[in-house]
C-alpha cells in the first residue's frame, strides 16, 4: 500500500468514528426538533382559542356600550327636567331675595316670578315627580297580582 491509499484509510476509519459519535446527538436532535413541532401546534391551536374567545368578548364588550349608550340617551330627559327644575329654583330664590329687600318693585318681580319661563322647570320636576308616583302604583298593582296569583297557585296545591 502505498501512502495515499493509508492516507485514503485513515480518513475513512475517522469519518466512520465521526458518525458512530453524532448518530446519538443527531437522534438526540430529532426528538427534539419533533417535540418542539409538538408544541408549536399546540401554541397554534391555544392561539386560535384565545383569538377566538376575545373576539367574542370584544363583541359582547360593544354590545354592552351599544346598551350603555341607548341608556343614556333615555336618561338625558331626566337631567335636563333636573336642570331645569333647579335653574327655576335659582330663578324663584333669587327673585325671592329681591322681593324682600326692595319692597318698591315688589309688584314687578311678582309677575316675573309667574312668568312661564321661570317655572317651567318647576312644572317639569312636579310632572316627572307625578309620573313616578304613577308608575310606582302600576308596578305595586303588578305586584299585588303577582302575589295573589303565587297564593292561588299554592292553595290549590
Amino acid at each position: 500500500m502505498d501512502w495515499l491509499g493509508i492516507g485514503v484509510f485513515i480518513l475513512a476509519l475517522g469519518f466512520a468514528v465521526l458518525v458512530f459519535f453524532l448518530i446519538p446527538v443527531l437522534k438526540k436532535l430529532e426528538s427534539t426538533l419533533g417535540s418542539t413541532a409538538e408544541t408549536i401546534d399546540k401554541t397554534q391551536k391555544s392561539l386560535e382559542d384565545i383569538t377566538n374567545e376575545t373576539t367574542l368578548i370584544l363583541y359582547n364588550t360593544n354590545e354592552t356600550l351599544l346598551d350603555i349608550n341607548n341608556k343614556m340617551t333615555k336618561l338625558d330627559p331626566l337631567f335636563q327636567i333636573v336642570h331645569d327644575t333647579g335653574e327655576s329654583a335659582h330663578h324663584l330664590t333669587s327673585t325671592m331675595a329681591k322681593v324682600t329687600m326692595d319692597k318698591s318693585e315688589r309688584a314687578k318681580l311678582g309677575t316675573e316670578v309667574l312668568d312661564a319661563n321661570n317655572l317651567r322647570g318647576i312644572l317639569r320636576g312636579a310632572a316627572f315627580i307625578y309620573y313616578l308616583k304613577q308608575a310606582k302604583k302600576e308596578a305595586d298593582k303588578k305586584k299585588q297580582k303577582t302575589e295573589g296569583a303565587t297564593l292561588t297557585d299554592v292553595n290549590m296545591h
